[in-house]
């Protein structure tokens, strides 16, 4: 198997994106696959949607993609993110990329290995998380998930929640710079959460994106000039939090 990276939730990060296609180049990494959110929240949608559409040889769909061409589902968003996806739909609509946003699906299967933005469960909207919530087990959630719908699948790449994890039958594995390369072995089943280009949440304000040999996986995290992006958001009238969080990794 030839080596393929996965980004996901550029959200408008230009500067964040060009500086992991630079380091994806670097690596000669040839196969990149989007897991959707190219846009949201970020400054510059429409270069974000052209040079993935340049770059990677599958795009997905993300919630923030749907909620643009589909402004009637109903979907909720909190204020700030609301207030930036209609800016967002507004920029789309003026560079008439509707129907190249409406044709990109919510996941996509390749041999044992599937490609989502949200969930097995709910390609979309759903997050894997790491930790509890709401006083339920989510690593009981997470195992019985991997033993009862990874079947016509082994590996499943997920983006939407920004945080880089591996979740497997035996627990959660975080990477970081002292541990970035996490060996596959052949029948394991496991969960690839493959954090956030655009918006970090882990507290590192680094692009994130994941390698795939086959036999490993590996975390990289690149560095970009953060400050650029958030002069963008607020002297384009986005909500000021959207700058000030990227610094920030959260």
């Amino acid at each position: 198997m030839s080596t393929f990276a996965v980004i996901s939730d550029v959200h408008g990060n230009l500067e964040a994106l060009q500086a992991v296609l630079t380091k994806i180049d670097e690596l000669g990494v040839t196969s990149i696959y989007s897991l959707g959110d190219v846009v949201g929240y970020g400054p510059d949608p429409e270069a974000c949607v052209l040079l993935t559409e340049k770059h990677c040889c599958l795009r997905l769909m993300g919630n923030h993609e749907y909620a643009v061409v589909h402004p009637e589902s109903g979907v909720t968003f909190n204020a700030t993110a609301k207030l930036a996806l209609d800016w967002t739909r507004q920029r789309i609509q003026e560079a008439r990329l509707e129907d190249r946003i409406s044709e990109l699906q919510p996941f996509h299967q390749q041999g044992e290995t599937l490609f989502v933005h949200g969930s097995v469960q709910n390609a979309l909207y759903e997050y894997l998380v790491e930790s509890d919530r709401n006083g339920h087990s989510t690593f009981d959630e997470v195992v019985e998930s991997l033993e009862n719908d990874f079947i016509y699948f082994r590996l499943c790449f997920v983006g939407h929640n920004h945080k880089p994890f591996l979740a497997t039958t035996e627990g959660f594995l975080h990477p970081h710079d002292g541990l970035r390369e996490f060996q596959v072995p052949q029948e394991e089943r496991l969960y690839v959460s493959v954090g956030s280009v655009g918006q970090p949440r882990d507290r590192d304000p680094r692009a994130c994106f994941v390698t795939y040999d086959g036999a490993k996986i590996t975390y990289h995290r690149v560095a970009y000039p953060f400050e650029i992006t958030a002069g963008k958001i607020r002297s384009r009238g986005l909500p000021g939090v959207l700058a000030d969080r990227l610094a920030l990794g959260r």
